[in-house]
């Protein structure tokens, strides 16, 4: 994902927020966030408590309250992007929904899962960080579109300004997220936000549908389908 993000044809128009366990992974998310330094407008947001971070809404809650940009997309990090995706979603935004009160969202392509995770263990297997040709590279493996573009948690686009979000992505006491420790991963956090949004901000809009073909998802397998958490690096 950091490898497509730092070949775009604008990356200056992106401030990237990862939020993540400590010490985690191979190589660490601080490595990661070390090296795309120089190539992007990047920083962590480090989380220490698992039974916080386990639960997506409550990350988001810290991401919205700490954003400083016009726009806020939330996204999840086993997202590929064209190297042309935010040059032209700029333009898309600044031209038709300016002073957006409702959310934007798009679908995306999505890879098999035994090639996606060939794909991940090439490039961790080199010992760097960055995938040359990132998104060329997902666009081999010839994805299909396997998701909707029903505003879930992976493209989530408010403008922080005009959308009526109330400084929070889901009240803590009123999270719906599952616990990784007590179930499986499970964000409901999302589907929440979603409809809150919707509720005063107008109904959710998709973007056009170039956003949803040249947005690919490594895929991989889930929680649900082993009724645990897994790790599978992303």
């Amino acid at each position: 994902m950091l490898s497509s993000l730092g070949q775009q044809t604008r990356k200056d128009l992106l401030v990237v927020d990862v939020a993540h366990l400590p010490g985690n992974g191979t190589p660490s998310t601080e490595t990661v966030l070390q090296f795309f330094a120089p190539h992007l407008t990047i920083k962590g947001s480090t989380w220490n408590e698992l039974s916080l971070f386990q639960k997506r809404g409550l990350v988001r809650n810290r991401q919205l309250q700490e954003c400083r940009t016009e726009w806020l997309l939330f996204a999840d990090c086993d997202m590929v992007y064209h190297p042309e995706y935010f040059e032209r979603l700029a333009a898309e935004l600044g031209r038709a929904h300016a002073q957006a009160t409702y959310m934007l969202s798009s679908g995306r392509m999505s890879n098999p899962i035994e090639q996606a995770n060939a794909l991940v263990d090439q490039a961790i297997s080199t010992g760097g960080c960055l995938v040359e040709n990132a998104y060329a590279r997902a666009e081999a493996l010839r994805p299909r579109i396997r998701k909707s573009n029903v505003g879930a948690g992976y493209s989530q686009l408010i403008n922080v300004r005009h959308a009526p979000h109330d400084g929070y992505y889901v009240r803590p006491e009123e999270n719906a997220d599952w616990a990784w420790d007590e179930r499986y991963q499970k964000a409901r956090s999302d589907i929440q936000f979603r409809r809150r949004i919707a509720r005063t901000g107008g109904a959710r809009r998709k973007l056009p549908r170039w956003f949803t073909f040249q947005l690919i998802h490594l895929n991989h397998f889930h929680d649900r389908e082993f009724g645990r958490h897994l790790e599978d690096q992303r």
